[in-house]
């Protein structure tokens, strides 16, 4: 009888003992399968999302599959040591000699918002880069040239315009005159007036009183005493022409009416030449005087030049 306990026990023992074998290593199985679809999972998400882990979760990760390691150690030392266990377990935990985990929701979220892009605020300011676009000035604002800075010469013929309270006029040339006067006061106190036939002279000697009157480049005393004669309707007779000029008469007075050396003198300011009308050129403000002479103009005060 003794016997046969002894081998009920020992039967019931190794079917026991069979038995949590069978169920290790069912567990075990189990474990790997989930660990190989955790791997996957892993591998799925680490491809979409493109981004690694940071540092810190590695490092977590790695202390948990050190704390699984030692468990599943422990779960193996309270069965028995067989090789097959052993392996199938190394094979489970590892696979081609790196470790992975499932890494949890929020590292996930994590990763995701890692890889959006950062927008740039409103206040940021783009960063010079190799666009070829050049700021534009604002419509309010101006370029200032510097003090430094020289107008550069252009083809451009358009003078500066003067500012409204400003006003550019030209200099006007000044008008080149000369003085003018014709007398015959010598006449008129010798009588000549009181004889028959000059009683058209003017009783005080001034046929014309002083009158300024405008000349051209060139012009001589003849050439203003034509232009002054004909403006002012007064008789003039001569002979000759240029420098041969000669005055025969004024106002109806011709020479040798006041006796044989009688005539017509002119000075030019008070100088008598000792040339003709004609050959004298006229100078700006020049004062021309023609009077009649009854004495070679002795009665004048002639000083020849």
């Amino acid at each position: 009888m003794n016997k046969k306990k002894i081998s009920i026990v020992a039967v019931s023992a190794v079917v026991i003992v069979s038995l949590g074998l069978g169920f290790n290593s069912i567990f075990k199985k189990a474990n790997t399968l989930e660990t190989d679809n955790n791997d996957t999972v892993v591998s799925d998400q680490s491809i979409e999302t493109g981004d690694e882990l940071n540092t810190e979760e590695a490092k977590v990760d790695k202390t948990e599959t050190k704390k699984e390691n030692k468990e599943n150690k422990k779960n193996e030392d309270t069965t028995d040591s067989s090789g097959n266990s052993n392996e199938n377990t190394s094979k489970s935990t590892k696979t081609d000699g790196t470790e992975t985990k499932k890494p949890n929701n929020d590292e996930v979220e994590k990763t995701d918002n890692s890889s959006e892009k950062p927008k740039p605020s409103n206040n940021e300011k783009p960063k010079p880069g190799n666009s070829s676009e050049k700021p534009k000035p604002s419509n309010n604002e101006k370029p200032k040239p510097s003090n430094n800075e020289k107008p550069k010469p252009g083809n451009s013929s358009t003078k500066p315009k003067p500012e409204n309270n400003q006003t550019i006029t030209s200099p006007k040339p000044e008008n080149k005159t000369v003085t003018i006067a014709i007398s015959c006061k010598t006449a008129i106190n010798n009588g000549l007036n009181k004889k028959p036939g000059f009683s058209h002279l003017p009783s005080n000697g001034i046929i014309l009183q002083n009158m300024k009157v405008e000349f051209s480049e060139g012009d001589t005393v003849f050439d203003i005493l034509v232009k002054v004669t004909r403006k002012k309707g007064i008789h003039m007779e001569y002979r000759g022409s240029g420098s041969n000029t000669y005055i025969e008469g004024i106002n109806n007075l011709y020479e040798f009416d006041g006796g044989s050396n009688s005539g017509w003198m002119y000075s030019v300011n008070g100088v008598y030449p000792n040339y003709g009308v004609g050959a004298y050129k006229v100078k700006s403000s020049d004062v021309i005087k023609f009077n009649y002479t009854c004495n070679l103009g002795a009665d004048l005060g002639a000083r020849a030049n």
